[in-house]
């Protein structure tokens, strides 16, 4: 059975924050439905538009309490990309001295 969003889970009561996982990780659960028949025992949604797509990522969402583990990836391979470019101009600006 699938099921959609019809509501914002910013707003809705519905959809509950984990306590300790990323603040923009939300998910509601169905207790109706019929694990055994293949319906979901509960729903994710990202508020930032990255959601866990399998357990390994779920589990960095559980162990992120302070902000999205993703975009703190990216954002720190985009400063480690940045400071090896700025070496490398650096080293360049020397060798023409």
């Amino acid at each position: 059975m699938a099921r959609s969003i019809e509501t914002n889970p910013a707003e809705s009561p519905n959809w509950r924050k984990h306590k300790n996982a990323c603040p923009f990780y939300r998910e509601r659960w169905f207790p109706g439905s019929d694990f055994m028949a293949g319906e979901p025992m509960y729903q994710v949604f990202c508020m930032k538009g990255t959601p866990p797509l399998t357990t390994e990522e779920q589990d960095q969402c559980f162990r992120s309490k302070a902000c999205c583990w993703r975009l703190a990836s990216q954002r720190n391979a985009a400063d480690a990309s940045s400071a090896a470019e700025q070496r490398a101009g650096t080293q360049k600006s020397s060798r023409v001295s």
